[in-house]
């Protein structure tokens, strides 16, 4: 286990599990306090049960933050620093996202102190510094969808979409059970909530899942290639981009189900630099072939052979273009163009690598 969680790879990937339990955990906080606020109650869950549980997710929160936090720290893949974690703005890896997080680390700790110091600086001032840490879940919300290298993957921008929706109805809830403000003021406030939601979710499908987001975000050219990385021993050492490669191997079709037919491509790559598979779901062709619906590939060195993921964007012919990106969400552009024996069910070809736009 020691040997296993201290790989760059173990690292990196319980620095990005953690930070979303952190942000779930700041979800659930966060609810609960909007719950506590509307002193909300029932037979099961009566108000020091909520107010209970409300220290204890915060609490929560902060433990696997601080994971979060030390992992990134340690897995060197991006130069970030200790200091940067407590001083926004400053790092030279995504100054603007990673500042946010900051702000989050920031404000929680302030809530922390101030809750132990509650009784000596009073409850005004406690409470002073409570409301202002509210500002804690949206800068942790757009540190991770600005920062995190999943943003682009379907279920994590889901999980990050559902938090919002959990913050959205708890605010409305807000709204409609406070009393002793006028229905205007709650009214703008609806309103205002409303703009920031949409504004925030017409940046988040124009920014973080578009591509090239990681150099717009400020991250440093040195990384795009992920040198820091080949220098660690990661197992994309061997996928010196840009590279041009012999393929050869095998292809078989199979059935996919609704009439569709699968052709899939087994090929491995000269030098012993790795491995390629495609593919290729669509409408059988007479003679062989599809006309593809969508395509898959996958690609790797040998430690690793599915370590670059992606689809197919173009197929013509027998000439492949696809997009492929690794868990660090480096990119590659791959050309392939095959010859095809359809007698011995073969392939050889060649294949084309190059840095894509991450």
């Amino acid at each position: 286990m020691i040997a296993a969680t201290s790989s760059p790879q173990a690292l990196w990937y319980l620095s990005r599990g953690t930070g979303l339990v952190a942000l779930f955990l700041l979800t659930a906080g966060l609810v609960l306090g909007i719950t506590e606020v509307t002193r909300w109650t029932s037979r099961r869950f009566p108000r020091f049960v909520t107010a209970a549980l409300h220290k204890n997710v915060s609490l929560l929160a902060v433990v696997f933050l601080g994971i979060h936090v030390v992992t990134a720290i340690a897995d060197g893949f991006a130069p970030i620093g200790w200091l940067d974690v407590v001083i926004p703005f400053g790092s030279s890896y995504r100054p603007l996202w990673l500042g946010l997080g900051a702000v989050a680390v920031d404000l929680l700790v302030a809530v922390i102190v101030t809750s132990i110091m509650r009784t000596r600086i009073g409850h005004r001032a406690w409470r002073a510094v409570h409301w202002i840490s509210y500002a804690c879940w949206p800068a942790a919300l757009l540190h991770g969808l600005g920062t995190g290298s999943d943003t682009r993957v379907k279920w994590s921008l889901l999980f990050s979409l559902t938090m919002l929706a959990l913050v959205v109805v708890a605010v409305l809830w807000r709204l409609i059970a406070v009393r002793g403000v006028p229905v205007a003021t709650r009214a703008w406030a609806g309103v205002a909530s409303g703009v920031a939601v949409v504004a925030l979710l017409a940046w988040t499908f124009t920014g973080p899942t578009r591509p090239g987001w990681a150099r717009r975000a400020g991250t440093p050219a040195s990384l795009l290639v992920s040198p820091a990385r080949r220098a660690a021993g990661d197992p994309a050492s061997t996928f010196h981009v840009p590279f041009d490669a012999f393929l050869a191997g095998t292809i078989h079709e199979s059935p996919a189900g609704r009439g569709r037919t699968a052709v899939t491509i087994d090929g491995s790559l000269s030098n012993g630099r790795g491995s390629v598979r495609v593919t290729l779901v669509g409408t059988a062709l007479e003679g062989g072939g599809v006309r593809m619906d969508h395509g898959d590939v996958e690609i790797g060195p040998v430690a690793e052979p599915t370590l670059y993921r992606g689809a197919v964007d173009a197929l013509v012919g027998t000439d492949i273009q696809a997009s492929v990106r690794d868990g660090h969400g480096d990119a590659l552009d791959l050309d392939v163009s095959l010859d095809v024996d359809s007698a011995a069910n073969t392939v050889t070809g060649r294949l084309t690598a190059r840095a894509g736009d991450s």
